[in-house]
């Protein structure tokens, strides 16, 4: 069953004018790269919430992020070029990624912030700060966490 954000973020491309072959199924590293984007949107959310319940994980959060800011970047540029219609940055940053990036921050703005979540989230956070693996760590744990991403759910249709 498709989720409405699935058909938000179809009907965003189809109006921005990616076409259907472009659109039928995004590759392997395009589905990394959504999947890297949308645990870091994820654990951002988790370290708001977590600290308005009195649990601070900002600071693990704040570390991962450095410790993995190269392929947050990276993944983020992937899709700034994927949802890219047109050369100017304004394309990108105005347009519809920026509604891919809403629509994903939204998504994980709500959701477990019980002690047990936050300090689980903590350690996660924290294990990955001190991952020195090139990234194979935040890639596991981000696969684990984000098994289907979005754009990918929205763009692959099951056989």
């Amino acid at each position: 069953m498709i989720r409405a954000g699935h058909l938000l973020l179809a009907a965003a491309m189809a109006f921005a004018g990616i076409d259907t072959a472009r659109a039928a199924c995004i590759d392997a590293q395009l589905v990394h790269a959504a999947r890297l984007h949308e645990f870091e949107m994820m654990m951002m959310n988790v370290s708001l919430r977590c600290g308005l319940a009195g649990v601070e994980i900002r600071p693990r959060y704040d570390a991962m992020v450095a410790a993995h800011q190269a392929q947050f970047d990276a993944a983020t540029q992937q899709l700034q070029h994927y949802f890219a219609t047109g050369a100017g940055p304004e394309t990108r940053h105005g347009g519809l990624y920026d509604r891919y990036a809403t629509l994903i921050a939204n998504r994980y703005g709500g959701g477990d912030t019980s002690q047990q979540a936050c300090r689980a989230f903590d350690a996660v956070a924290g294990e990955l700060a001190r991952a020195s693996d090139s990234g194979q760590s935040l890639g596991m744990v981000a696969h684990a966490m984000v098994a289907h991403p979005v754009l990918e759910r929205a763009t692959c249709t099951a056989p």
